[in-house]
């Protein structure tokens, strides 16, 4: 099975490749979704709080130097997923987003 991120080859009894521990999908499986940047909100995002269309906020996880982290529902998926959302006023230096992307 070829990674969607690096295109390395592995064996079909991996669920993440082997090289850069990306999540394999076999094409019966849900489409990889990938990770992608999108423009910070300037509100807090509460319960109930519908995200980039998609994801529906359940609660804060926590908060650190860079941002927030947000346990939320992917409609999408039908999934929950951990949702990380970079402070905006730290989002526009490049080296802290390249930072960001590499701790994702």
């Amino acid at each position: 099975m070829k990674c969607p991120k690096g295109r390395a080859d592995n064996p079909d009894t991996l669920r993440f490749c082997g090289e850069c521990g990306t999540r394999l999908t076999a094409s019966k499986d849900i489409p990889f979704s990938g990770t992608w940047t999108m423009e910070t909100p300037s509100v807090e995002l509460v319960r109930g709080t519908v995200f980039a269309g998609r994801y529906e906020i359940i609660e804060e996880l926590g908060m650190g130097g860079m941002g927030r982290v947000y346990r939320a529902h992917d409609t999408k998926l039908n999934e929950e997923v951990a949702l990380k959302i970079i402070k905006p006023e730290i989002a526009a230096e490049r080296r802290v987003a390249e930072r960001f992307r590499n701790e994702i």
